[in-house]
């Protein structure tokens, strides 16, 4: 029994440092994988399983330390070609291959076949054998944590991609490998010392195993601050007048010497199109009594490639404001039967960059104040053909760091619109109808397929909106390699398929302006983020239990920059439309007074006296007699009743629902979990796109995110009562998730 034990010891314990040495190595390039993995359009799917069975296969084998090192290589070699030909089989990249192909004639074409993967998984395995050497010595063991940890920080800050687990996990690796090297160093210096603890790792492997895990993972669960101070990059660019950010985004300005481009409100839409990186930076707080979209500018002549101003809008009168002065409006509106509500906005401005416009809900009626006073409105300029408060930078007084405006926000009478039958056109409005000559004749033809059973000008508008929201799926880096066609509204309706809101907003315009509709292109910014909105349900988007249009302090981002377009309907002037796949309109609502009449008011008796000590000892007395007998009462009537049972049951109930709220609360910690690891839910999705589109990007946790998925809209959208069983199913698969990332 003895020596079966000491053979086992022997096993597990002979070179103990090198077999350590090994695990940590592979652990240490593990962060490297799921670094690449976070990063779009970096790896594909079946490159990250290859590299990573590449690193488990090389782990064991090095375990192997008695075999010689060229049959070891030998062998792992060959499990690496196996590997590549199993997963990009598993993925159906190749055909099926037979072992005996690789001993024939076809050997170096089944070789070319693997490649490039092949290539990954030899760099991969040649990386790993390179750093278990590398790290022999603790000068290089410094040097790579070092290293890794710098280009990592690096990365982290100035990227979406969240890297500050790997961070984490890398330091651990290096202080366990800092160690390991000490105790090479005692081998060498004090072989008996060296001697007693090969015999007995345990007894200094506990204590350091778990004081560096403690402090790794206090520091991985810390809670993230933010910074005190400017970092030095935003620093010296602020120095040189330089945006930290790119001006692109959602209202995209393609710069052909910028590198990824991030959301931002555009200063140039003659080219839309290309990707973004979205930047949550903020920009500014909107203290509204109204939800609305910020509205900036407006455009109205399509180039084919994007927008730009109309001769009529570059002809635009602008006249001065004044402060509390009424606002002109735009004379094609004169009589209009639209009703709308007052809407009061103070926005704080927190961006260091000057805009041409002062952004607020549609349509400004005057401004109050600016930069807390009455003074300093010399800058600004109201074009009410364009309803565009305008900033006159000319004059060098800066962008206001505050201001308020009144609007009259319309109210959408669908029902009134729908009585609008006059399809004439004004005379000045020939440059909202204008399409370039080489528009190609398909999107014409798809205008008049998707409004030819609409009856009027407005369900006509209403059908082209529903088509778009219904037909091509949001993404903010659309596929530009299927576009082949000049036309940017033509390369999204019958080749790309797919994009963001200059995207949508633009073919609504074009498409409009088909059927015969005067449409203008209008950019902003979203609503943005209210500091109202409920923590539990919030994060679920607008179906929460709050009126996602209350009033509110809104924080706007360079994410949230917009784009959308205004019909012109005759009678009723310039009606937004929102054709964005995931974003709704804030909508108006007409609102009653109520008013209270003073004679219903109750007239104040005058108080009574206070009792004397004997009439309260009175009242005491009466209470304690009146209170027994009704408690004998109650304990008849609950034994007569059996309202015991009764009660029962409705507890029994409650806890059903209970436990609804019970699933929808793990289901917000998920969305915590995935968040801190890098996968982010945006505004516009839904909880089912959003998981789909992690599903996509890790497919191992595709089947487990269906079923807690399947769990959350039961819970939150079926009248089907949740069992304890579903419950804590659900409650086990986001553990498993959370130990998973």
């Amino acid at each position: 029994m003895n020596e079966r034990v000491s053979w086992w010891r022997q096993l597990l314990f002979h070179e103990w440092p090198h077999r350590l040495t090994v695990l940590l190595v592979g652990i240490f390039l593990l962060q490297y994988v799921l670094w690449f993995m976070k990063e779009d359009h970096l790896w594909l799917p079946e490159t990250v399983v290859i590299v990573e069975l590449t690193l488990l296969a090389t782990l064991i084998l090095e375990h192997f330390s008695r075999i010689h090192w060229l049959l070891r290589s030998l062998v792992q070699l060959l499990l690496i070609i196996i590997i590549n030909k199993q997963v990009l089989y598993s993925y159906q990249v190749i055909e099926n291959m037979t072992v005996q192909s690789f001993f024939s004639s076809r050997l170096f074409l089944n070789l070319y076949q693997l490649t490039p993967y092949l290539w990954f998984s030899l760099a991969a395995w040649v990386a790993y054998l390179a750093f278990i050497w590398w790290v022999e010595v603790k000068w290089r063991v410094y040097v790579l944590m070092l290293a890794t940890v710098i280009i990592m920080c690096i990365r982290d800050s100035f990227s979406s991609v969240y890297l500050w687990p790997q961070v984490a996990i890398t330091i651990g690796c290096g202080l366990f490998l800092l160690i390991l090297s000490h105790f090479q160093q005692l081998r060498k210096k004090d072989p008996t010392a060296w001697s007693y603890l090969a015999d007995y790792p345990a007894s200094i492997a506990i204590p350091i195993v778990s004081l560096i895990s403690l402090t790794v993972v206090v520091g991985a669960i810390m809670p993230e601050v933010g910074p005190m101070v400017t970092d030095p990059y935003t620093a010296w660019r602020t120095m040189r007048g330089e945006s930290v950010n790119f001006t692109t985004g959602k209202g995209i300005e393609v710069a052909a010497s910028s590198g990824d481009t991030s959301s931002g409100y555009s200063r140039s839409d003659a080219a839309l199109g290309s990707g973004f990186q979205f930047d949550y930076t903020p920009v500014m707080t909107v203290d509204t009594t109204h939800r609305s979209y910020w509205r900036g500018e407006t455009r109205a002549n399509y180039t084919g490639k994007g927008w730009e101003l109309g001769d009529n809008d570059k002809r635009a009168a602008a006249t001065a404001v004044r402060p509390d002065a009424i606002l002109a409006s735009d004379p094609r509106s004169a009589g209009s039967k639209m009703k709308t509500i007052e809407v009061k906005q103070t926005v704080s401005v927190l961006s260091e960059d000057v805009y041409p416009v002062l952004f607020g809900a549609y349509d400004i009626q005057k401004v109050t104040d600016l930069n807390g006073g009455k003074t300093g409105f010399e800058p600004l300029l109201w074009a009410p053909s364009q309803s565009e408060l305008r900033l006159n930078a000319a004059l060098n007084q800066g962008y206001p760091k505050t201001y308020t405006v009144v609007s009259q926000m319309p109210i959408i009478d669908e029902e009134g619109l729908r009585k609008v039958t006059d399809t004439s056109v004004r005379s000045d409005m020939g440059e909202y109808l204008q399409l370039p000559d080489q528009l190609p004749g398909r999107v014409r033809q798809l205008a008049a397929d998707i409004t030819k059973n609409a009856p009027t000008p407005y369900d006509k508008a209403k059908a082209i909106e529903k088509y778009l929201r219904e037909n091509y799926p949001y993404t903010n880096k659309p596929d530009l390699s299927k576009g082949r066609s000049k036309d940017f509204v033509d390369r999204f309706l019958f080749e790309i398929k797919e994009g963001y809101c200059d995207y949508y907003s633009s073919a609504m315009a074009v498409l409009s302006r088909s059927v015969g509709l005067p449409t203008r292109w209008v950019k902003g910014y979203a609503s943005g983020q209210s500091s109202n909105i409920d923590e539990m349900f919030g994060m679920f988007g607008e179906e929460s239990l709050m009126d996602p249009d209350a009033a509110g302090v809104y924080t706007v981002r360079n994410a949230d920059a917009h784009s959308w377009v205004e019909v012109y309907f005759s009678g009723w002037g310039w009606v937004p439309f929102e054709p964005t796949s995931g974003f709704t309109l804030p909508r108006a609502v007409q609102t009653e007074e109520i008013s209270f009449e003073p004679s219903v008011v109750p007239e104040v008796t005058p108080s009574e006296p206070e009792p004397t000590v004997l009439e309260r000892h009175g009242h005491v007395a009466g209470i304690v007699i009146a209170a027994v007998i009704a408690a004998a009462a109650i304990v008849l009537l609950i034994r007569k009743f059996q309202l015991v049972e009764l009660i029962q049951e409705k507890l029994e109930r409650r806890r059903a629902s209970l436990l609804k709220q019970k699933v929808i609360i793990e289901c917000e910690r998920l969305l915590r979990i995935c968040r801190r690891n890098g996968y982010v839910r945006y505004e516009h999705e839904t909880l089912r796109e959003a998981m789909r589109r992690w599903s996509q990007q890790s497919k191992w946790m595709k089947s487990d995110l269906e079923q807690v998925l399947a769990v959350f809209e039961k819970a939150k959208y079926s009248k089907a009562e949740i069992s304890e069983e579903e419950w804590q199913h659900t409650v086990a698969v986001v553990e498993k998730l959370r130990s998973q990332f």
